[in-house]
């Protein structure tokens, strides 16, 4: 296991819970309003992303919203999403043994949630920042909603220099 500055690597995260559940992929879900050029960058390494909020009615500004990408390999674009989301986080790290369309269709379903007023709001659950807040507000059976595809959830915790899983059956971080 490399410990490269302290710390585990997306790599040795999906080694170690693959040995418990093989055939676990890996996926990145990116913010795209932290960084303004990701749709360019993604054209050119990766053949298997998409914007989540393309053919919604925010259609029109679906860059500032969540991509989804699939990472077959460690790859120069897997390389370059660790080094900025450990400045900076903008990446949620998926494992999930389900395919690239159910998460797509999944996490698209989840970007839209009506207010206590009655107004349709963007829930930017996919922002690495406001996930973590999340499992602190969600209850159960919102958490498990969530999840539904998802094994894993890894979001970069920069004052602890590691990972931090966020899975059905965490609260904050601590298994509830």
């Amino acid at each position: 296991m490399s410990m490269t500055n302290g710390f585990r690597s997306i790599e040795d995260e999906l080694r170690i819970r693959l040995s418990d559940k093989p055939g676990l992929k890996l996926f990145a879900l990116v913010d795209g309003a932290r960084y303004l050029t990701l749709g360019k960058r993604l054209d050119q390494a990766s053949d298997r992303w998409q914007w989540l909020l393309d053919g919604t009615e925010l259609d029109a500004i679906k860059q500032g919203g969540p991509a989804l990408v699939q990472l077959e390999e460690r790859s120069d674009l897997q390389n370059w999403l660790v080094d900025r989301d450990r400045k900076e986080p903008l990446v949620s790290w998926l494992l999930s043994t389900k395919s690239f369309e159910v998460l797509s269709q999944h996490l698209g379903s989840l970007l839209f949630t009506r207010l206590t007023d009655g107004r349709k709001s963007l829930f930017r659950y996919y922002n690495p920042v406001v996930r973590r807040a999340l499992d602190s507000v969600l209850n159960k059976e919102q958490r498990q909603q969530m999840m539904r595809p998802i094994e894993h959830w890894l979001v970069w915790q920069p004052l602890e220099s590691r990972y931090l899983p966020l899975d059905e059956d965490t609260q904050g971080g601590q298994h509830a």
